[in-house]
């Protein structure tokens, strides 16, 4: 799965948390050491990844990241792709992320609890979901 996500990322992430997953400042957050990715559940990462993220207030690693962008949905991809590139991303210590992997079947199952959702999770919504829901 490491290795498909790899994959996954430089195809669909790259552009904007680009190849070492530092973001662009003002723009994209960093994934890389993110306080978000490294969580020990990753509920609300799956999250992010399926219906996206828009509105500012956003902060990683405590430290304001006011960004005039959102983060496009992502629910186009099978369970498999987003396991294997939410994997890929929180298991990349060489950007200094050591959370474990993610399993289709965890990706399912918050799929089912999202697909009524709008599109685009807002950080209020965000802070209020619990990562291992």
């Amino acid at each position: 799965p490491f290795e498909q996500g790899r994959a996954i990322y430089g195809r669909t992430c790259v552009t904007c948390h680009g190849a070492t997953g530092t973001g662009q400042a003002g723009t994209f957050p960093p994934l890389a050491g993110s306080d978000w990715v490294n969580e020990e559940q990753p509920g609300r990462m799956i999250r992010l990844v399926l219906q996206g993220f828009s509105g500012p207030g956003l902060k990683v690693n405590g430290q304001p990241f006011n960004t005039g962008s959102a983060m496009v949905p992502w629910n186009s991809l099978s369970d498999d792709d987003i396991a294997a590139v939410i994997t890929f991303v929180r298991g990349n210590k060489e950007w200094g992320n050591k959370a474990g992997p993610v399993t289709p079947e965890q990706v399912h199952a918050i799929r089912e609890k999202v697909k009524s959702h709008p599109m685009s999770f807002s950080l209020t919504e965000m802070e209020g979901i619990n990562p291992a829901d």
